[in-house]
Order: structure tokens, then sequence, then C-alpha cells
């Protein structure tokens, strides 16, 4: 089955940065508590899409299982070779609408489009002060099946106000499927199904393992930032990380290149 994302196994040390506009029932004390970075590996290592042996998906059939590898897919922004950021998100949060508001653009333009970045959405639902939040979660990677996870994920945040005066969310994730020319009843089966609610389940289990507790949060290189901070202070964190990913890169590049000339020295001098 498809993983999310690839492991990154050489973190040395997360470093949570800290915000107060995030959405959670942490305390700020919990939030700047240090990461520990094989729980944040597990985000990173992408077992989204790579249900355990219990979970539904595997006992369903092929089609389901295709199912699951579009939505996981459908997700992810940016070349493969890049540095990953993952944003950790709630549709509900007000918090994570202003981030997606005032920066995804950006991050976009000078980040994902030039290929430093490699950009991916994770669910965190905060069910118990959200309460249509997991099925937007379902709603937008069922869009992703039919390739418009981005686009749909936008409708959800403009259509933001209009979901919190509603009672039962369904109608509005079905206009919103419709307004951008989905298969509507292929959509409103894939929401309800248990193979898409496995990897909403799944998300949440990657990030309670690494340690988030509110949202927006981002996986940032080797960083963990939490809560919706002003797009330049984010820029700066892309940047350090980028930095720490390619000195860590030069790092393991000599190493081996060193290693190579040493033996290639001990080969002469044996000769």
């Amino acid at each position: 089955m498809l993983r999310l994302l690839p492991v990154l196994r050489a973190a040395a040390l997360i470093v949570s940065l800290c915000a107060t506009a995030a959405c959670g029932r942490a305390d700020a004390a919990s939030r700047q508590r240090p990461v520990d970075a094989e729980a944040t590996s597990a985000v990173t290592s992408g077992n989204a899409g790579t249900p355990s042996a219990g979970t539904p998906a595997l006992r369903d059939s092929l089609a389901d299982v295709a199912m699951m590898q579009k939505a996981d897919k459908s997700r992810l922004l940016g070349a493969e070779s890049a540095m990953w950021v993952v944003m950790i998100s709630d549709f509900q949060c007000p918090y994570c609408k202003q981030w997606h508001d005032s920066s995804m653009a950006k991050l976009k333009r000078d980040y994902i489009d030039p290929g430093k970045i490699r950009f991916a959405y994770l669910h965190l639902p905060l069910e118990s002060i959200h309460p249509h939040a997991r099925a937007q979660a379902q709603a937008s990677l069922c869009a992703g099946v039919q390739g418009q996870f981005w686009p749909y994920a936008e409708a959800i945040f403009r259509n933001f106000a209009t979901a919190k005066t509603m009672s039962d969310v369904s109608p509005l994730l079905s206009r919103m499927a419709k307004d951008l020319q989905l298969d509507v009843p292929a959509f409103d089966k894939c929401r309800v199904s248990a193979p898409i609610a496995s990897l909403v389940t799944n998300d949440i289990a990657q990030a309670s393992q690494a340690g988030v507790q509110s949202t927006p949060s981002f996986i940032v290189g080797t960083f963990l930032v939490q809560g919706a901070m002003p797009y330049n202070d984010f820029r700066k964190a892309i940047d350090t990380a980028l930095v720490a990913s390619k000195a860590q890169r030069s790092t393991r590049g000599g190493a081996t290149s060193g290693s190579a000339t040493s033996g290639a020295a001990r080969d002469n001098a044996a000769r």
C-alpha cells in the first residue's frame, strides 16, 4: 500500500516553535515541551494509506485499496526530492483558516512551485470542539480520489462561516462537490466509506505519536512549528530547516566521499 511520506530517520533533534494562535486543549507548557524524534518520524514515515491488519481497508476490495491510494496521493504537492513540510490541520479550526488564507498561496509561490519543499496535508479533526471537522476531512479525501483535494480544501475554507451555522454539514459537502463538477453520487458514497474513515483515523494516530495536540501544526524538516504564525516568521522556520537539511546532506555526502577516498588510498598503498 502506498505510503504518504518517506521515512526521515536522520532527524537528530525536533525543536518546537510555539505560537499562541492554535486550536486545541493543550496548554502553553505542553506545546513547548521537546518532541520525541522517533514519534515525529512516525508522521513523516507515512503510514497513512497503510492501515494495520485489523482495519477495514485490508479486508476490502482492490477497488477500495486503489481509492485509498488516490486519496493519499492527492494531498501532496511539490518535488519528490524536496524537504518535507507537513501541515497538521482541522478544517473547522479558525486558526487553520487564518493560516491558509494568509500563507498558503505565498508558500506555494515561494517554496512549493520552485521545488524547495514537498508539502502534505495531515488531518487532525478536533471533534470535541469542531463537530463537522471529521466529515470535512473525509470529504476532502474523497474529492482527492477524483483529483480535486486542494480545490475542495479551498472550498471548505471559503465556506467556513456557513458550515459553522449548520447542524448537518452533508448538504454543503455535496454542493461543493457539485460546484467542482465531481461525480457527486460517487463522492457521497466515498465520504461515508470505511477505507476513507480509516485514513483519517490513521492521520490522527500519526499526529498523536508526534505529540501534536493543536492545529495548525507543521513538521518543517526536523522542526515542529505550532500555531498560525505570520508568514514572514514561517518563512524563517522553513529557511532554517532548509539550511539544516542541506548541512545534513553535505555531512552525509562528505562522510561517504571520505570513506571512498580512504579506501582508494589504502588500495593504492597496497599496490
